[in-house]
């Protein structure tokens, strides 16, 4: 009986799956099924021109993939993701910006050509997807980070530089450089080691926006993301941390609006 119970739960469980039916992929992606179940699980899924993802069309560096995504024509963002259907690992980051405008730049390694999906969950649990096609050389997921070529590399470990300047009334641009080697864990005799939390913050401790990123973005990360303020200086706080339990915090400080 018990078995026969088991074998009703599984069944339905297959049918759930099947139940849910996914869009073409205008990427033509051969993994984007597999992509689409594995990271977007939930809610309905439809491919959104209001999402905007800004890539090269080829990679100069594919070590250093500068991709952009702007998805403030959205209400009501709870998340965004970005997926690399052909890297061997394919979660590059994953952003919640809870005080700050649906965007960000960030790079990150690819391992050869590869489709780049990008999923928006907003508030409804709908997934609002766009993408880019990238053409890139082999090797960017599997070569030692550059920094493994230093004896003293360690040394500057998590040296940041940063600048914040204001883009409207209301928000800010801040960019960030942070020194990690960001391995990924599948060249010959290194571990994985990268760095995976960042957490912005404004004076009074309220969350502006959270970065979870994963062993593909690329060495010395660069992000960009936009936080909301207001007029008045403001002193936005970052925190990082990487898989080793390294912390790395400081201040980033947002003029005024020089129209107070």
């Amino acid at each position: 009986m018990l078995r026969i119970l088991v074998l009703i739960v599984a069944v339905m469980g297959i049918a759930n799956v099947q139940a849910r039916t996914l869009p073409a992929d205008p990427l033509e992606s051969v993994m984007w099924q597999y992509m689409a179940e594995r990271f977007m699980p939930e809610g309905e899924i439809v491919f959104d021109d209001k999402v905007i993802v800004m890539a090269p069309l080829s990679a100069e560096n594919q070590f250093h993939v500068p991709i952009t995504v702007d998805a403030t024509a959205l209400d009501d963002v709870q998340e965004i993701i970005a997926i690399a259907d052909l890297n061997p690992i394919p979660l590059v980051l994953s952003v919640r910006p809870k005080e700050a405008l649906s965007y960000v730049g960030f790079r990150l390694k690819l391992q050869q050509t590869s489709p780049i999906h990008v999923g928006v969950r907003t508030g409804d649990g709908v997934w609002h997807v766009s993408g880019a096609i990238v053409d890139a050389a082999g090797g960017g997921c599997t070569a030692p980070a550059a920094a493994h070529g230093e004896s003293n590399w360690m040394q500057t470990l998590g040296e940041t530089r940063a600048y914040a300047g204001r883009e409207t009334l209301s928000n800010a641009r801040m960019t960030l450089r942070m020194r990690h080697p960001m391995d990924t864990g599948l060249a010959a005799g290194i571990p994985a080691f990268y760095m995976n939390e960042l957490v912005v913050k404004d004076d009074a401790g309220q969350v502006v926006a959270e970065i979870d990123m994963y062993e593909p973005v690329s060495e010395n990360p660069t992000l960009t993301l936009k936080p909301k303020v207001g007029s008045e200086e403001t002193v936005l706080h970052v925190s990082t941390r990487d898989t080793e339990g390294n912390t790395f915090d400081f201040p980033l400080t947002v003029p005024a609006s020089a129209r107070l």
